[in-house]
């Protein structure tokens, strides 16, 4: 009987040990965790276009053939004090009232913490867009106003990085519905305003 209590106890003393390294590695790994969270604390990335413009726009509604030049300045900042950025994939997808009519892959790069990147897609060609009747009176009365409505929304996968640390791939999506102005010596008061992006509700990880 004593053997048995004696036993009892051991198998006690082991089972209290286990349970309270157990709690401290929690704890120690809680500390770490937070400790990560707030040196890293990634701030927003903000994405405007400061300037763009279109040197051609035409629609011909015989052969449904959209013919455009369109030349952006995009305008990415890093607001992050510790944390660098990956841009591992950019696409830039074009649409005119909803009818998508160019796809055009950017230069990656790695950006500094507080740092603000420029990048100047050319988005040029010819494409095929089906607009309806209602579209086609849309493009005429802004033909003769001088300034189209462009929707650009850019397709990204983005890393952080802080020393030796690199996060996992996030991907997400960002639009910008824009006012371009077409050039034209007829059409001289027509100029871009600075226009913010925005965020579209669908980040992953990956």
């Amino acid at each position: 009987m004593g053997k048995f209590c004696c036993c009892n106890c051991i198998f006690s003393c082991i089972c209290s040990c286990i349970f309270q390294i157990l709690c401290t590695i929690i704890v120690i790994f809680g500390i770490i965790v937070l400790a990560i969270w707030l040196i890293w604390r990634p701030n927003k990335i903000h994405f405007q276009v400061a300037d763009a413009s279109l040197a051609k726009f035409d629609f011909s509604p015989s052969t449904h053939t959209l013919d455009y030049d369109l030349t952006l300045s995009f305008d990415i900042r890093n607001s992050n004090e510790k944390l660098g950025v990956h841009f591992d994939f950019i696409e830039a997808m074009t649409t005119y009232h909803h009818k998508k009519f160019a796809t055009t892959s950017l230069e990656l790069f790695y950006q500094e913490p507080r740092n603000t990147t420029t990048l100047h897609p050319v988005i040029k060609g010819q494409s095929t867009v089906e607009l309806g009747s209602s579209e086609k009176s849309d493009y005429e009365n802004e033909k003769k106003n001088g300034v189209f409505d462009i929707f650009t929304m850019f397709s990204m996968h983005i890393r952080f990085k802080s020393g030796w640390i690199t996060t996992g791939k996030i991907k997400f999506l960002v639009g910008c519905s824009l006012k371009v102005p077409l050039k034209s010596d007829k059409i001289s008061s027509s100029t871009f305003e600075r226009t913010k992006c925005v965020a579209l509700p669908n980040w992953t990880k990956s």
